[in-house]
């Protein structure tokens, strides 16, 4: 009996004290999708700086590609239209022309105004547009035909580029 006593006394029944409640403010909305994104290194694994062999090892390239607009040989995208140009043996140049979008959320099919919103500093050049990087790498946009529809954005560092 003392031994019941004493099992009954060691179990507490109160409840464990109750936390406070915790709250969660939202500064800012943030739009989550499955876009591919290109950043200031690459888009996917495929990333500027990588040899022929790592960019084949990340199964998200095809086969070269190519014609005399290119400078350099140039690799198909799988996960988007688009190519990465190798030059010296190492990646240089990304160009992706659709279902893709940049940290920001500039994305293909956007007009030159969403362009300027996000990238106010933007330079125009014969082609298209440059936006400096932090990383010493730009990106280039591209309207068809200077029209205001955003049809190609590129990555590359300031002195290079595959294109002619």
């Amino acid at each position: 009996m003392a031994l019941l006593a004493l099992v009954l006394t060691a179990c507490d029944p109160a409840p464990p004290p109750a936390l406070p409640p915790v709250t969660i403010t939202v500064s800012q909305t943030v739009e989550v999708d499955d876009t591919p994104v290109l950043d200031a290194r690459g888009i996917g694994r495929v990333r500027l700086g990588m040899t022929s062999a790592e960019l084949q090892a990340t199964g998200e390239v095809g086969g070269p590609v190519g014609g005399p607009e290119f400078s350099c040989v140039v690799y198909a995208l799988k996960a988007v239209r688009g190519w990465v140009g190798v030059e010296g043996g190492v990646a240089v140049d990304l160009r992706v022309e659709s279902s893709a979008r940049t940290t920001e959320g500039l994305r293909i099919g956007d007009s030159r105004a969403r362009m300027h919103e996000l990238y106010p500093r933007v330079e125009q050049f014969p082609h298209g547009f440059d936006q400096s990087l932090d990383a010493g790498e730009r990106y280039r946009f591209f309207f068809m035909d200077a029209g205001n529809t955003l049809t190609g954005i590129g990555l590359s560092p300031p002195d290079r580029s595959c294109l002619n």
